[in-house]
């Protein structure tokens, strides 16, 4: 009996010592080695998760006619995005359809309908953030096969891809692919033969664009899927100026998915119209216009751009970015009520969303609305898995930057040269200047116990050895990693962090989305910048200083 009540009293004991441990989340009851090790074991069961790769569509982009002659009065080929370009920026691939070709020539005037845009305006597009444009539409071989020579050329000197136009068939049909964040993106192009004269389309050794023919369009997809993790179908077709889309549209968006397209961008009516959801997939039938001269109507100067976050399992995000065309033929974000007007025709159960903005006449931060889809629930907390390669010390090499179940490692070709420390779990990492000192760092998301490292400050006389969340700021100064500034437990988790220079004075913000240690759901956007010693928190509301 005696030797019973021994083996009980034992295995209670064990009970509670087991029960401790997991306590740690709130009261850190055991050693930090030990609340740390039941932390990252946590950590290693999440599903794991990729980066989301951002890509943002825009609608029609017209920069002859009036909008060149609006340019010429400003003195500036950079004049009409001048307004969204920021919005573009903060992404890794920027679309939209270039409704002219870039080449020399007369001056075009209003109501001609032949186009041309003059060389250097490839290079405000590269400025305003466009990475990579579809050439397919009714205009792009205005000026004939020494037009669209001239565009490829124009456009491969400022390192802008392009899909559906080419200097032969085949270049014109060919996938144009980038990879970015470990996924291969295709983006292919094509235009109704029936919107153009036949001299446009590109044949043998003809310059032109790329036309919906059945075969050909099921041949280019499939080839693009073969080679890539997601792919874009652009259309150019459908009736102008109507509101809803034809049979020639549906029917060549829907052949696109059958074939293996994982999206589809409409462009040509000059107006926005729906997003139709087929198999799965998503169809934006026309986006409108982003950059044009026709202002005869609401219709015709309002656009839509979309944020789409892709990863590997398809789309996730959308968030949709209504435009307004100003008189000075610039795109300008629409909000309120306008907003949703433009959006009132997607289809599409569109939720609001909280971002930060800056209003430049009152000079306060202040919270504006985004709508937003999710065609899939991001994980409410997963493993993540990134790659990026950056020249963080500047010495005209790269060095590749991964992260992997919760360590950071940096490497310089097949060299090692800097790896987190065992007791860490870095959530995710940015590179980019935090202190606002002109020069990139590596900044970390941490979590470990401890609100300090070997070293605390005389005044604290016991450290929290808790579990709990920071932000680490790391320089490249040759080949060594030096700690610029490392915070100590943050009252609140980061869980998201970018860095954007949201009122223009020339210097970064820090948006960071923050949670809670108790509440795993809550979510916050705030804004904190740097202020030579540490970060302060702005207030949305507060005049920041002129």
């Amino acid at each position: 009996m005696l030797s019973l009540m021994k083996t009980r009293k034992l295995l209670i004991i064990a009970l509670l010592a087991a029960i401790g441990c997991l306590w740690f989340i709130t009261a850190g009851s055991c050693s930090p080695e030990e609340d740390f090790t039941a932390y990252k074991e946590k950590k290693l069961k999440l599903p794991a998760g990729q980066e989301p790769v951002c890509l943002v569509a825009a609608g029609d982009i017209m920069l002859s006619r009036g909008v060149a002659g609006e340019s010429i009065k400003q003195g500036n080929l950079r004049h009409p995005f001048a307004k969204i370009e920021k919005y573009l920026k903060n992404s890794d691939i920027v679309f939209g359809n270039l409704e002219n070709p870039i080449t020399p020539g007369r001056e075009i005037g209003a109501p001609e309908m032949i186009l041309r845009a003059d060389p250097g305006v490839e290079f405000a597009l590269q400025d305003a953030g466009f990475t990579i444009l579809s050439l397919a539409n009714n205009h792009l071989p205005d000026f004939g096969p020494q037009g669209v020579r001239d565009t490829l050329r124009y456009l491969d000197g400022a390192g802008i891809g392009h899909a559906g136009a080419g200097r032969t068939e085949n270049e014109a049909y060919a996938a144009e692919l980038i990879e970015v964040k470990g996924m291969k993106l295709a983006f292919l192009a094509f235009a109704d033969p029936g919107l153009v004269p036949e001299s446009y389309l590109a044949g043998v050794e003809h310059p032109g664009i790329a036309f919906l023919d059945r075969e050909k369009v099921r041949a280019a997809v499939k080839d693009a899927g073969e080679k890539a993790d997601f792919v874009v179908a652009s259309i150019h077709a459908g009736r102008e100026y109507e509101h809803e889309p034809d049979q020639t549209q549906i029917e060549y968006a829907r052949l696109a998915i059958d074939a293996g397209a994982d999206l589809v961008l409409g462009h040509h009516p000059h107006v926005v119209q729906k997003v139709e959801k087929y198999k799965g997939k998503y169809i934006f039938y026309s986006l409108g216009n982003f950059i044009f001269d026709q202002k005869w109507s609401r219709a015709t100067r309002e656009g839509l751009a979309a944020r789409i976050f892709i990863t590997r399992a398809g789309l996730g995000k959308i968030e949709f970015l209504p435009v307004f065309i100003n008189d000075q033929d610039q795109p300008q974000l629409l909000e309120g009520e306008a907003a949703k007007s433009v959006l009132a025709n997607s289809g599409l159960k569109l939720e609001e969303a909280a971002v930060p903005a800056w209003d430049q006449e009152n000079r306060v931060f202040e919270k504006s609305i985004r709508y937003v889809f999710y065609a899939q629930r991001p994980l409410p907390e997963s493993r993540l898995a990134k790659k990026q390669s950056f020249d963080l010390n500047q010495d005209g090499i790269n060095e590749d930057y991964s992260l992997q179940d919760g360590a950071m490692k940096v490497a310089s070709g097949l060299q090692t040269i800097w790896q987190s420390p065992g007791e860490w779990w870095v959530d995710n990492f940015f590179l980019g200047d935090s202190n606002n000192d002109g020069v990139s760092e590596l900044n970390l998301l941490v979590w470990k116990s401890g609100s300090f490292g070997a070293h605390k400050p005389f005044w604290v006389t016991q450290d929290d050895q808790s579990v709990k969340n920071h932000l680490f700021i790391f320089k490249l100064a040759g080949s060594s990693f030096k700690p610029v500034w490392q915070s100590s437990n943050l009252d609140r988790p980061n869980y998201e962090t970018v860095l954007e220079d949201l009122d223009g004075d020339g210097s970064n913000e820090l948006v960071v989305t923050e949670g809670s240690y108790v509440n795993p759901k809550e979510r916050e956007v705030n804004i904190w910048k740097w202020n030579g010693w540490g970060f302060s928190k702005i207030s949305y509301g507060e005049p920041q200083d002129s």
